[in-house]
């Protein structure tokens, strides 16, 4: 059976946490090293997770500053370095069915170079009653899309060795000025679709809970306030040209010329104001961020892509 590494971010999250590692732990037809890495919880998620470690040779646990989900979840992948055959990101309060990492490796299986599996999800709410699929249609796991509005949900990935071996390559690694904008999933989604492969399931495994708690979830905020919010607080400014830029320089070697020369356009777009007025025609964008072609030039003025 194959050895997969699950990540774990916890944070304040001593509701559902015993569920979520239950299931992690029965996870059929997988060998799995659960790693845990709690992120300044106040509440009993730390005694919980130690709870089990001293019953499960095969649960890890390590405390850290509060670095935030992006770059916990970033320092976990580091932290298990090369040593197995798969990797998988994990919430800390789903529901896994028996079966969600064994088919994120049968897809994976025979596939050769950089790739990321990602699949649908079950929604239900507190009490476990099931909401529906939360996508009805197929994903785009295009690099634009992922750019642009990413869909890809981290709780659901799994990827094989070789996309860990270049994601925790020292120089390739993100900023934690990015992943406070753009977390683990963007970084990880756009590294794969760019320099390697993404399989899609339109399957879920997954009982992904709703509640007001959840750190990463379903919400729907508008333009306007999304403009409002990124006005007022720097550090949420500009995320998509950060993430362009960053993936430009960082996987320069990997990257098709065409692609390359894309990216580093929209990295660089701010350097001066022809470059801005550069960015007016590039419709692809503003068709994947669901933005009107004004709502996108705007962003572009004001610095916010």
């Amino acid at each position: 059976m194959s050895n997969v590494a699950v990540l774990m971010s916890t944070y304040n999250g001593q509701t559902y946490i015993r569920e979520q590692i239950d299931c992690i732990l029965a996870q059929k037809d997988v060998n799995v090293q659960l790693f845990i890495r709690d992120d300044g919880s106040s509440d009993d998620t730390v005694s919980i997770v130690k709870e089990y470690t001293e019953k499960f040779p095969n649960v890890h646990f390590y405390q850290g500053e509060n670095l935030g989900v992006g770059s916990s979840f970033m320092d976990l992948a580091y932290h298990v370095n090369t040593d197995y055959d798969y990797y998988a990101f994990s919430d800390q309060d789903d529901n896994w069915l028996p079966e969600k990492l064994s088919a994120g490796v049968s897809k994976l299986s025979g596939e050769k170079g950089p790739v990321l599996y990602c699949s649908n999800q079950i929604l239900v709410d507190k009490d476990e009653n099931r909401m529906g699929m939360r996508h009805v249609k197929t994903l785009d796991c295009s690099w634009m899309q992922i750019m642009c509005n990413n869909k890809i949900s981290g709780c659901t990935m799994v990827w094989n060795k070789d996309l860990q071996k270049i994601l925790i390559e020292p120089s390739r690694r993100p900023t934690p000025e990015l992943l406070r904008i753009r977390i683990h999933d963007v970084w990880v989604g756009m590294v794969a679709a760019t320099v390697g492969k993404i399989i899609y399931d339109e399957n879920g495994y997954i009982l992904y809970r709703q509640h007001e708690n959840n750190v990463v979830g379903v919400r729907e905020t508008s333009h306007l306030e999304e403009y409002k919010k990124k006005l007022k607080k720097k550090h949420l400014r500009r995320g998509r040209s950060t993430l362009a830029g960053m993936i430009a320089k960082n996987y320069s070697d990997l990257l098709s010329s065409d692609l390359l020369k894309r990216l580093s356009k929209y990295g660089n777009y701010r350097r001066s104001p022809i470059r801005r007025l550069g960015m007016f025609g590039e419709k692809e964008i503003y068709q994947h961020t669901g933005e009107s072609a004004m709502a996108y030039r705007a962003k572009v003025l004001l610095g916010l892509f």
